[in-house]
C-alpha cells in the first residue's frame, strides 16, 4: 500500500522486491484466473515474476489445485494450518459416529466368525458410504461456488474447480477421521492399565500413519475408495489384534 499523498518511486520499490524487505502479495489468483480466463491469468503470473529478482518474495495464498499444472510445477508449495471448522455434510456426522463405534466393536476383541463378517461388512459400507458423502458435498458446494462465477466459464475452469474443491473437502474429511482415531483412542490410555495403554498407544500411532500414507497417495491420484479401504483394513488388523 501506498499513502495517497506520497508519490509511488518505482525504483525504490524495484530495490526494496529485490533486497527482500518488502514481499508482493497476490491473493485470489485462482478467482482471477476463473474470471479472465487461464491463459490470460498465466500471462499476468508471468508478468510478475519476471519482475522478481534477487531476494524478492512471492506468496500465492490460493488454491493451488484451482492452477494449471504447468502453473503449479512452477511454484513452492508452502501449508499453513487453518482454524478447524468442521464439515457439516450431510450424513458425515453419523458416518463418524459409525466408524467410533466400529472401532470399539474392534476393540473388545471378539473373534467368533460372526462378528468377524459383521465388522469387515461394517467396514465396506463405511467406504461406500463415504464416496456418497464427497460426492454430494463436493456437488453442492460447486453448485454455490458457479453463483458466483461468470457464466462464460469453460469446460477446463470447471474441471479445475470441481478437482480443487473435492480435494478440499476430502482433505478436510481425513483430517477429521483422523481427529475422531484420536478421540476413540485418548481414553483407552488408562494408567491404571499400563499394557493395555502401550498397545493403544501403538494402534493409535500406527493408524495415524497409515491415514497419513493414505492421504499422500490421494495426491497422486489413487482413487479415495481405494485409499479409505486400505486404511479401514489396516485398522481392522491393528486394533482387533490388541
Amino acid at each position: 500500500m501506498v499513502p495517497s499523498r506520497a508519490a509511488f518511486q518505482l525504483d525504490r520499490f524495484q530495490h526494496s522486491l529485490e533486497a527482500g524487505t518488502l514481499a508482493l502479495l497476490i491473493d485470489g489468483y485462482d478467482e482471477f484466473a476463473v474470471r479472465v480466463g487461464y491463459a490470460n491469468a498465466a500471462a499476468q503470473l508471468r508478468t510478475f515474476t519476471e519482475a522478481l529478482r534477487g531476494r524478492a518474495k512471492l506468496l500465492l495464498t490460493t488454491r493451488p489445485y484451482a492452477l494449471l499444472p504447468t502453473i503449479r510445477s512452477r511454484v513452492l508449495h508452502f501449508r499453513f494450518p487453518a482454524a478447524a471448522t468442521l464439515v457439516t455434510a450431510a450424513g458425515w456426522p453419523a458416518w463418524l459416529d459409525d466408524y467410533g463405534a466400529w472401532l470399539g466393536r474392534l476393540a473388545d476383541n471378539v473373534s467368533d466368525k460372526r462378528a468377524a463378517t459383521g465388522h469387515v461388512l461394517s467396514l465396506y459400507g463405511l467406504v461406500a458410504r463415504f464416496g456418497k458423502i464427497l460426492d454430494d458435498a463436493t456437488g453442492t458446494a460447486l453448485a454455490a461456488q458457479k453463483e458466483k462465477l461468470s457464466a462464460e466459464l469453460g469446460e477446463d475452469e470447471q474441471v479445475a474447480l470441481e478437482t480443487g474443491l473435492a480435494n478440499g473437502l476430502r482433505a478436510r474429511l481425513l483430517a477429521e477421521i483422523e481427529t475422531a482415531t484420536s478421540a476413540f483412542a485418548l481414553p483407552r490410555l488408562s494408567a491404571d492399565n499400563p499394557e493395555r495403554g502401550r498397545g493403544t498407544s501403538r494402534s493409535l500411532t500406527a493408524a495415524v500413519e497409515n491415514l497419513e500414507h493414505a492421504a499422500g497417495l490421494l495426491r497422486l491420484n489413487l482413487n479415495e475408495s481405494a485409499a479409505l479401504e486400505e486404511f479401514l483394513l489396516t485398522s481392522l488388523r491393528l486394533w482387533a489384534k490388541r
